[in-house]
């Protein structure tokens, strides 16, 4: 305990000591920063007001000026050439204008009109020659420049050959003529002017200079302090920034410069403060600093101390406590101190408390989902407790008006994934749902439930889309958003989407998603990646001449089935199709309809013409494969392969039956081959055209009607001949013949020799062979 009552005391000392000291420097620093703030608002005003004066009277004398520059006889020295003899009014005239100017002014120096017609200039003490006048470069620069008015600084020499600082002011004459023909030369005394405008307020801790835009000084109270300009890097922040402060050493002291540049003609009017007069003060605060600092750190000691002694005791009841509510106490002798077993403690506690909430929370996920599975399933729980299992789980749903929008995922084919499917595919879906919220919360309030019955479902709020109309367009406005937005994420992944009602209660939900689950099963005449509604199902009609027009159709191609005609029915059968994929006024329930009266028609053929034959069980199968087809093309393809199926079927069953048909009649035949038998007598028999009736008795025979009947006819003669001693006209009479000349005309075209011929033969041949033998007869 000892230990960490020292511990404890030494980290409250430090952490008083820094946070004394770290107050006193924030005292210090602001006390600082507001002294020089104060310092500069002074100074920046002394500027702005010096500024102000010193443009005003500079503003007077470009008054002054433009007055002289409009003066007629002024105007004539410019223009006309001078003639001494004949024109001395008008020079003498401007001469007394000058020195009238000059004396009514206390900072006026000197005033000059230069004529570029005489080059020469009009002064108050005459007229003098360009060769003698100091300022002739500047004075040559401003007449072949294009501005009209320049202000400068320099120096005149006075009648004793004294240099005297003067401001120079150039003014075009005449005014706006683009060609200058002179200029008027003002100079102001610059100390007087200084001391008389600029240098009025000395109760200030500086006085203004005047620089010009290079940083030469114009005028300064004492021009010895800035014999050294400022240094090019200050003059660029100045021609940058305009107005501020920096800190430049001058004449070995250290000067708190504040610049403003003037936008009228670009000089630069700075005041210049000791900084050690302007942060005394400064220093002041930082000896009252420390002093609160050492008493805030002598009483953090002692109330250190005191509260130590006194919160110690709780520290120990805490230890008390923590072990006797851990299952397992921790061995107090592995702990440094009484803190480290009480931070083990506290952990130890936070994550069974942390455990115990991961639990609890997982089972409120599953609790949510639940709910929200029950509102799609059609829950029969009452509407307000339906209301307080929004509230309870925080479900973001308004109690009224929804809609239902069910998504159906479709991975393309050609997409490469490099991930694992069941990784990739739980990546996918996260995605969506992702990008789903997304697009949602930009429409109002609602939940995305994933993978219910393999389909992600939002429900989303309508209470502020408007009427019904404008709610389908806003629901279909947010499944396109979705659409796009996964096609440009996910560009391996297509959604078709389907839109149930709009419904106001909490337990209309359920029919909502009915309504846009029954819309998706028509997915496969719209193709996958598109858009359905159940509005646009319920609204869309048709007269009844499409109707025929299509039930001809369906007819068409049934019967062309029926009777053989493979290639027509085909015809009819894409026909039908391509009329359905192109009329896009067609509702997609009619097109429902009208694909499954052509499968109906296929199905009943099927049940009509193939019925009892093997493998009829198969019909099952093809309603099946119908019901999964997703598109038209898919659909007209099935009916393809369906179509080629029946009929190869019916052509078998056709098959079958004419050999069945064809060995019935080849029976009677062989019954009553004695009676007068004929081909049209068999057809009318079977209720079949004649020469039908031949040509399929020879395909399932191999004979033909007549030579299947002789020769039965002869077998049996030839048989009588053998066996009997019967007359010629009796065994003609026995075998079918009728007449004797019929008989024999038949036996020797088919053996060669007469009945009688044919008798002695076989009896010698019998009495010549000790065995028998085979019957040589060739039809035998």
């Amino acid at each position: 305990m000892k230990t960490v009552f020292i511990r404890l005391l030494m980290h409250l000392t430090i952490a008083v000591v820094l946070i004394t000291l770290l107050v006193g420097a924030l005292v210090y620093r602001n006390t600082d920063v507001m002294l020089k703030e104060e310092v500069l608002g002074a100074n920046a005003e002394l500027l702005a007001q010096t500024q102000k004066i010193v443009e005003q009277a500079l503003g007077e004398v470009q008054q002054m000026a433009s007055s002289l520059a409009i003066n007629t006889d002024v105007q004539k020295s410019v223009w006309l050439p001078w003639n001494l003899e004949e024109e001395y009014r008008f020079l003498q005239n401007t001469s007394n204008l000058f020195s009238e100017r000059i004396h009514s002014s206390n900072y006026l120096h000197s005033i000059y009109l230069y004529s570029s017609v005489n080059n020469k200039l009009i002064s108050p003490s005459g007229i003098a020659g360009m060769d003698d006048f100091p300022n002739y470069e500047h004075l040559r620069e401003f007449i072949e420049g294009r501005e009209t008015m320049s202000w400068g600084a320099g120096y005149w020499s006075d009648e004793h050959k004294n240099p005297e600082s003067v401001l120079q002011f150039y003014f075009s004459v005449p005014l706006h003529n683009v060609e200058k023909k002179g200029a008027l030369l003002i100079h102001l005394k610059e100390d007087v002017l200084y001391n008389a405008v600029v240098n009025t307020n000395n109760r200030k801790l500086g006085n203004v200079a005047i620089l010009n835009e290079e940083g030469a000084v114009l005028s300064y109270k004492d021009k010895s302090m800035l014999l050294h300009p400022f240094a090019d890097t200050d003059i660029e922040q100045i021609r940058q920034e305009n107005n501020g402060s920096f800190v430049e050493s001058i004449g070995g002291k250290k000067m708190l410069v504040s610049y403003l540049t003037s936008t009228f003609n670009g000089w630069i009017y700075v005041t210049l403060n000791p900084c050690n007069e302007v942060f005394k003060r400064s220093n002041d605060i930082i000896r009252i600093t420390l002093l609160i600092s050492l008493l805030g750190l002598g009483l953090g000691i002692a109330l250190m101390v005191l509260v130590s002694r006194n919160y110690y005791k709780p520290v120990q009841k805490m230890v008390q406590a923590l072990s006797s509510n851990l299952e397992q106490p921790f061995t107090k002798a592995l702990h440094r101190d009484e803190f480290s077993y009480i931070s083990e403690s506290i952990d130890h506690l936070f994550n069974e408390n942390e455990e115990f909430k991961t639990k609890f929370y997982n089972s409120e996920l599953v609790l949510r989902e639940h709910a929200l599975i029950h509102l799609l399933s059609g829950s029969t729980a009452s509407l307000r407790e339906l209301e307080r299992q929004l509230d309870y789980y925080g479900i973001p749903l308004q109690p009224e008006h929804f809609i239902v929008i069910v998504l159906r995922l479709y991975l393309n084919k050609g997409a490469e994934l490099a991930e694992p499917e069941e990784k990739l595919r739980n990546l996918i879906y996260f995605q969506i749902r992702m990008l789903c919220e997304e697009t949602m919360a930009d429409h109002g309030p609602g939940v995305y439930i994933p993978q219910f019955h393999k389909q992600d479902v939002m429900i989303v709020n309508t209470g502020t889309w408007g009427d019904r109309e404008q709610t389908i367009n806003k629901a279909k406005e947010l499944a396109f958003q979705v659409k796009r937005k996964v096609s440009a994420e996910l560009p391996g992944v297509s959604l078709t989407i389907g839109i149930g009602g709009s419904y106001t209660s909490l337990s209309e939900i359920y029919l909502s998603y009915n309504e846009a689950v029954e819309v998706l099963q028509y997915e496969r005449l719209t193709g996958s990646a598109s858009i359905l509604s159940i509005h646009d199902l319920q609204i869309n009609h048709m007269n009844r001449n499409r109707i025929m027009n299509f039930r001809h159709l369906v007819e068409k191609a049934a019967n062309e089935l029926k009777t053989g005609r493979l290639e027509a029915s085909l015809a009819a059968k894409d026909e039908l199709i391509q009329q359905l994929s192109g009329d896009s006024s067609l509702g997609l329930h009619h097109k429902n309809l009208i694909v499954t009266d052509l499968l109906h028609a296929l199905m009943t053929l099927r049940a009509e013409l193939l019925a009892g034959r093997e493998g009829a069980e198969e019909d099952d199968g093809l309603v099946y494969e119908f019901s999964k087809l997703q598109n038209l093309e898919d659909i007209r393809l099935w009916f393809d392969k369906a179509f080629i199926q029946t009929s190869e079927a019916l052509q078998d069953k056709r098959e079958n039956k004419n050999v069945e048909m064809i060995g019935k009649l080849a029976a009677y035949v062989r019954e009553n081959y004695r009676e007068p038998l004929s081909l049209q007598m068999l057809a009318d028999l079977a209720f079949m055209n004649s020469q039908y009736l031949s040509k399929l008795f020879k395909e399932v025979t191999g004979q033909t009607f007549i030579d299947y009947l002789t020769d039965i006819r002869v077998r049996e003669a030839c048989h009588l001949l053998r066996e009997t001693q019967s007359g010629i006209n009796e065994i003609a009479a026995a075998s079918g013949f009728g007449q004797k000349q019929n008989l024999i005309r038949t036996i020797k075209k088919q053996t060669g020799l007469t009945p009688t011929e044919y008798r002695k033969r076989n009896a010698i041949e019998r009495l010549n062979s000790e065995k028998p033998r085979i019957d040589t007869d060739p039809i035998h």
